[in-house]
């Protein structure tokens, strides 16, 4: 059944349902601001295992096609935030003994990928080679989801397609892009 929905680009509109329960983040429980709550969406369980069985066909072709940049530790199998500081620490060690002046900025952008540009995610499957397959499924899950918000009583509304908190496939997604 899976490997039919992968052949075909078919993402079964009930999997697509995600029931989004707001949770109070820690210490802004007496807030009036919407952004008190971290948006948890439940993802139904076929469209998981579904979405885990693409990500993980996507990660093999790219990680055997040795195509993703050697510079990338976030979301890469194997790689840990120490891989990517040590890195630095080395540079920073050599500027400091050189005497240099030492700069290091971080940026964290919040809601990044829920602001991914779809196309540019589908025109990177295709410029790494991914089998056609991927994109033609890619393409199937673009498709409004559902999503089911419970507050005091059940809403649904379709949403535009987004990395939904609890997706398996959109840390992959974002590598790509």
């Amino acid at each position: 059944m899976y490997n039919g929905c992968l052949r075909r680009g078919v993402f079964p509109k009930r999997w697509k349902t995600a029931k989004l329960i707001p949770i109070v983040k820690p210490g802004k429980e007496n807030s009036d601001e919407f952004s008190k709550f971290r948006p948890i969406s439940l993802l139904n369980t076929g469209g998981k295992v579904l979405e885990k069985l693409l990500i993980n066909r996507i990660n093999h072709h790219v990680f055997t096609h040795d195509i993703m940049n050697k510079n990338q530790y976030g979301f890469t199998p194997q790689r840990s935030t120490t891989d990517a500081a040590m890195p630095v620490k080395g540079i920073v060690e050599e500027g400091l003994a050189a005497g240099e002046i030492m700069v290091l900025i971080s940026l964290d952008i919040k809601g990044a990928f829920d602001a991914a540009w779809w196309p540019s995610i589908l025109n990177g499957l295709k410029a790494y080679n991914c089998p056609k397959t991927f994109i033609i499924y890619l393409k199937g899950t673009l498709a409004k989801d559902q999503q089911s918000f419970h507050l005091t009583m059940p809403v649904n509304r379709e949403q535009s397609p987004t990395g939904l908190q609890g997706s398996c496939c959109g840390p992959g997604y974002w590598n790509i892009l």
